[in-house]
């Protein structure tokens, strides 16, 4: 049987390649699909334009918002989970910001043991702000209009498979 442990339990740390894999490593600045200031293995946090790192130092801002974002998460999650349970869940949190996944029916799927229903859920972040050429939101009839990415919709699978 594979060992389930709360989720505060597990090291942020082994989700790092995972992250790796699916962020990829850039060392200058630059625009992501949504539109967000990322460097380095899509950290966000102060980032300014034209900014440039080193691959050490990208290597540090992952790990220190891996800690970040399970410290944040870890009130919200009140299941024991598997390590490829905690590394999907971590990443989802990565990718998408912690704020999104405490307020989800995915969180509140997983919590409840309805695993077939969470990674259903899963699949629902690969869904972004569809934006003009300008960069500004797509809207019709008022509503922001959304389109899946095929990128977010292989990592959720990814993330899916390891549940």
């Amino acid at each position: 049987m594979t060992e389930k442990l709360p989720f505060s339990q597990w090291n942020p740390i082994i989700a790092e390649d995972f992250v790796k894999r699916w962020e990829g490593l850039r060392l200058k600045a630059y625009h992501c699909t949504a539109s967000t200031l990322t460097i380095g293995y899509g950290h966000t946090k102060n980032v300014k334009p034209g900014q440039t790192i080193t691959k050490a130092e990208a290597e540090r801002l992952l790990r220190d918002d891996l800690v970040e974002h399970a410290q944040a998460l870890a009130p919200a999650v009140t299941c024991k989970l598997t390590e490829g349970q905690y590394i999907a869940l971590l990443d989802l949190a990565f990718n998408v910001g912690v704020s999104a996944v405490t307020k989800s029916k995915t969180l509140e799927y997983l919590n409840a043991g309805l695993l077939e229903k969470a990674k259903e859920g899963f699949l629902s972040f690969s869904k972004q702000k569809a934006r003009k050429p300008d960069g500004s939101v797509k809207y019709d009839n008022g509503k922001p209009v959304y389109v899946t990415l095929a990128g977010l919709l292989n990592r959720r699978k990814a993330e899916v498979e390891l549940m």
